[in-house]
């Protein structure tokens, strides 16, 4: 009994164990059929869904990330061109003319930085040759006076030398030497000299002194300069050409000189620094010094320099050139 009883017990553990591996058996299977189900889903496409994560993948790098393709900031360009050009990127007031004109004898800073950023000579330029037009037109028979007397006291030439001479300085009275002088040559001479002037500053800005400016910015400030010379004789040496009767009027250390014991040459050196001449020079070198960026002491020397190789090569030179074919 027993022994069935042991026989019975065992065929129910075996009955167990075999139903139990068929239950892990069957668990097992159904495992894999739910791994195989998940693996076809991630394989089956997902339009709406993909396409929206598509379109995020495609616009969220060019929203984190700028194209290599586009510009740098613009605020990068401004730092740059700020310390390559500050100083052209620095606003100027706007001036009439009329305030140029005036801001030259009374303040002229701000009429060179103006002229710095926006060059322009036309006026003072028109304004010089209309004075000097008018002038010729107004002075000629007193100028030619003077030529005259001059010759007249040359005891170098002989008396057929000195007649010939006189006579034809006679003649040019009247005919077209008469318009000649004022409409041709006076505009002329002023083109020339203040051609030549600008660019020897210039030459000896940008080469001499290693600077960088344009020739019209150096052109401008001479042109604007040059107004207290031409406009103050205007005023005040043109009366005195008229009560005196003579062109020969000096405001310059000359005057006080025996200026007929000396050379013209000489007289001519010294004759170039009159009062005007240094109130130009000075005013000058201030403008040289602001479109060159030097400093004033610097810009003002220069132009003392440069205008003093400009007397040696052109006056003194050319008068003594002129002397020595009449002695």
């Amino acid at each position: 009994m027993k022994k069935g009883k042991k026989m019975s017990d065992k065929k129910n553990k075996d009955e167990k164990e075999m139903g139990q591996g068929k239950d892990s058996e069957d668990t097992r299977k159904d495992l894999d059929d739910i791994l195989g189900q998940l693996k076809e889903s991630d394989k089956t496409p997902q339009p709406e869904k993909h396409g929206a994560s598509r379109e995020e993948s495609e616009e969220s790098p060019k929203a984190e990330k700028p194209s290599s393709d586009q510009p740098e900031p613009e605020g990068l360009e401004q730092i740059l061109d700020s310390i390559s050009e500050k100083e052209d990127l620095e606003p100027v007031e706007d001036m009439s003319i009329a305030q140029r004109i005036v801001g030259i004898f009374t303040g002229p800073v701000p009429v060179f930085n103006y002229l710095r950023a926006k060059p322009d000579f036309i006026v003072p330029l028109i304004l010089a040759i209309l004075i000097g037009v008018t002038s010729s037109f107004m002075f000629y028979d007193i100028a030619l006076n003077d030529q005259i007397a001059k010759y007249e006291q040359n005891d170098q030439l002989s008396d057929e030398q000195r007649s010939q001479i006189i006579d034809q300085i006679e003649g040019s009275r009247t005919g077209t030497m008469r318009l000649l002088s004022p409409l041709v040559f006076a505009p002329l001479g002023v083109l020339f000299i203040y051609g030549v002037i600008s660019l020897i500053f210039w030459f000896m800005g940008n080469v001499l002194l290693g600077g960088k400016a344009r020739y019209k910015q150096v052109f401008s400030i001479f042109s604007y300069s040059y107004l207290i010379i031409i406009l103050l004789e205007s005023v005040i040496q043109y009366p005195l050409i008229f009560s005196k009767q003579t062109v020969n009027i000096d405001m310059s250390p000359a005057v006080l000189l025996p200026t007929s014991e000396m050379s013209q040459a000489l007289v001519n050196f010294i004759s170039s620094f009159d009062i005007f001449h240094i109130w130009f020079l000075v005013v000058f070198g201030i403008g040289f010094s602001i479109i060159y960026g030097f400093s004033k002491l610097k810009g003002v020397v220069s132009v003392f320099i440069a205008w003093l190789l400009y007397v040696i090569i052109i006056k003194v030179a050319l008068a003594s050139f002129t002397q020595g074919l009449l002695g």
